[in-house]
């Protein structure tokens, strides 16, 4: 009788950085490790693989999970393309999102829906926290949060400056002022420790946002909130999936926007709490301040049209199964980067983020120690090579050229964030972006490097 060694011991595996970031070096390493998926739904296409421990994982296989190298693009067409938009979704992911919307279109459910609730369950399940709202974009959900919480007219909300325009929209829809402050130069997100000095009798809140998908300093945020009675309402659109996302805020705010890990067909967006009442409230403020659950019964005096259609739930819902599956993707591409760039930031040439298991890879910025004029000249030296970069965000939020802007922040000075501004950009790395191309990108920088002397 052959006597067959006893099968490894399997690791829980819940879908989040954490996990994935194990999951990715054990990957690196040559193995492919035994897990135990929970069962949220985010992680149903992940949990199958892992549960045969499959050779898919891998970029090496044949039907790897990992975008095949696609058709070569016209004249004057990039050799990689920094975000191409008709590979936002696999093939597998456009034809589910086709069905599904053809279901939704003949069911006539196309605003609301039992989708919805589907939808707001499975984010609140993968998540780790007991109610969801989704909503119509990630900036409505910042609006309706920021409003339970309590945000008004002339309040202030303490937020950073390098982030998306929605972040400081959503404070001035609510009435209220943005009160930047520098950034921690390591994760380029808010500093907890320079929160303190910025706190006025108006302040109301405060308004982290998990840039590029790192993880800010959220315990600190909340220690100093809590001392001084602030609410929190964090902006991870662009950290789903990211442990500790959720578990430090009053709310948490994400984006479904096609561009982000987990992109739909359009622009959706969704604000999640622990609070019973929060959430009754975000409700209530997310369809016309109508009482959740009565039909046309106002119990505020106002609220916005921001659910989300279900048309666009039924989508979600389609599609929400390959969540932690694209943040693998992204995850082990973003351990490849800085591999294959090490030597580069050991030179001090660049600088690199290093692989931490509190990122989720919505983006991948490099720093150019040398400064603004070195960092422009490498990238139309990428350019010149074939491949495309950019720039998240190229005007902080106090350098905007509008009266109002020139009012509030003409005297602010955030020397970090601006430093970190001008000599940062980033490279391609999207769901659908191929291991051939991601070597085409490696190669590239090493020569442009070399050749500009940075």
């Amino acid at each position: 009788m052959t006597v067959r060694p006893p099968a490894p011991t399997a690791k829980r595996f819940t879908g989040d950085s954490a996990n994935i970031h194990r999951l990715v070096l054990d990957l690196r390493s040559g193995g492919i490790p035994a897990r135990d998926p929970d069962s949220a739904v985010a992680n149903r296409d992940l949990a199958e693989l892992l549960r045969t421990r499959s050779p898919r994982l891998l970029p090496s296989t044949a039907d790897s999970v990992f975008a095949p190298e696609p058709p070569a693009g016209g004249p004057g067409r990039p050799a990689v393309p920094f975000l191409p938009r008709e590979r936002l979704l696999t093939p597998a992911e456009q034809r589910i999102a086709v069905e599904c919307f053809a279901r939704a279109v003949a069911s006539g459910e196309l605003t609301s829906g039992p989708a919805v609730a589907r939808f707001e369950h499975a984010l609140a399940e993968f998540v780790g926290l007991p109610h969801a709202v989704a909503t119509s974009s990630g900036t409505d959900a910042l609006v309706i949060a920021l409003r339970a919480v309590g945000v008004g007219p002339d309040d202030e909300v303490i937020m950073p400056a390098n982030s998306f325009a929605a972040t400081e929209n959503a404070v001035f829809a609510c009435g209220a002022v943005p009160v930047l402050v520098d950034v921690d130069p390591g994760r380029h997100c808010l500093d907890p420790t320079l929160i303190e000095a910025a706190i006025t009798p108006r302040t109301r809140a405060v308004l982290p946002v998990h840039l590029y998908g790192r993880l800010a300093d959220a315990p600190g945020v909340r220690r100093v909130a809590r001392e001084h009675g602030l609410r929190v309402v964090e902006d991870a659109c662009q950290a789903i999936g990211v442990s500790g996302v959720g578990r430090y805020a009053d709310a948490t705010v994400l984006s479904f926007n096609p561009y982000k890990n987990f992109g739909l067909t359009g622009k959706a967006g969704a604000v999640l709490t622990g609070d019973s009442e929060l959430h009754a409230r975000m409700e209530s403020l997310a369809y016309h301040g109508f009482a959740p659950g009565e039909k046309n019964v106002k119990t505020d005096l106002w609220g916005l049209n921001a659910k989300i259609d279900n048309s666009t739930a039924t989508v979600a819902t389609g599609l929400v199964p390959g969540l932690t599956l694209n943040n693998y993707r992204r995850a082990f591409l973003a351990h490849r980067y800085v591999e294959a760039l090490a030597e580069l930031g050991t030179a001090g040439q660049l600088e690199l983020p290093a692989f931490t298991d509190d990122h989720s890879w919505h983006l991948f910025p490099v720093r150019v120690p040398a400064g603004e004029a070195a960092r422009d000249a490498l990238r139309v030296r990428l350019r010149e090579s074939g491949i495309e970069t950019d720039v998240y965000y190229p005007v902080l939020a106090h350098r905007h050229r509008t009266p109002l802007h020139e009012k509030l922040f003409g005297g602010v000075v955030l020397p970090r964030t601006e430093k970190l501004n001008a000599t940062v950009f980033h490279l391609p790395l999207h769901n659908g972006l191929s291991v051939t191309e991601q070597d085409r990108v490696i190669e590239a920088l090493h020569a442009a490097v070399h050749a500009t002397g940075v």
